[in-house]
């Protein structure tokens, strides 16, 4: 893997830390804002029903919060386009080392989705670096239309509404849960589903 000329720093804020659902243990890293999401776009989101209806909790937060959160997340977007994967991880190390808990998981996407197939094969070039650290790269995405059979055995992925390592999919009442499938239960602290490819299922919230 050949090093970009870096032209931007990846700082402790450009990260996030836990949140009311992610223990503090897991980092948080937005590739584009759900307002540029390309799954919205091409209408492969299950956070939209029929009727338009956003259920998108990224995507709420950015319309309320628009003067913080979304430039906050195109500006993570920034800095991921300037980096290669190989100084990515290693200025991503540099912060988690610097902190005084534990660093066991990196949740990609909070918002949005993979951009394209380069998109994927950077993360997965990244989660193949965070393996020597024992750091587990994982997250959701609707991106049915990409390739994901060749990536690092560290990179966790969910499909949203189809199967990659698990699958995530939205149901409108419990007894719609197909065979297989366990519930989420909203608390990625107490629950470890995703993290590891579970077939699971969540009801709209």
């Amino acid at each position: 893997m050949k090093t970009a000329t870096m032209t931007t720093t990846l700082k402790r804020d450009h990260l996030s830390f836990g949140n009311m659902k992610l223990p503090t243990t897991t980092a948080i890293f937005n590739l584009c804002s759900a307002t540029d999401c390309p799954s919205i776009k091409l209408g492969l989101c299950q956070a939209f029903n029929d009727k338009g209806r956003c259920i998108c909790y990224a995507l709420n937060a950015e319309r309320r919060f628009s003067d913080t959160v979304l430039p906050y997340r195109r500006r993570q977007e920034k800095v991921w386009d300037s980096l290669s994967a190989v100084d990515f991880a290693a200025q991503f190390m540099v912060i988690i080392n610097r902190r005084l808990t534990d660093t066991t998981a990196l949740r990609f996407d909070e918002s949005g989705d993979f951009r394209s197939q380069a998109d994927v094969d950077k993360l997965s070039d990244i989660a193949m670096l965070l393996s020597h650290h024992g750091i587990v790269v994982y997250g959701y995405t609707a991106r049915k239309d990409l390739d994901f059979s060749n990536v690092h055995s560290n990179l966790v992925i969910n499909g949203s509404g189809f199967k990659v390592h698990g699958e995530f999919r939205m149901i409108t009442k419990r007894s719609d849960r197909p065979k297989g499938y366990g519930m989420c239960c909203g608390d990625c602290r107490k629950c470890t589903r995703c993290l590891k490819g579970k077939l699971t299922c969540n009801l709209p919230h």
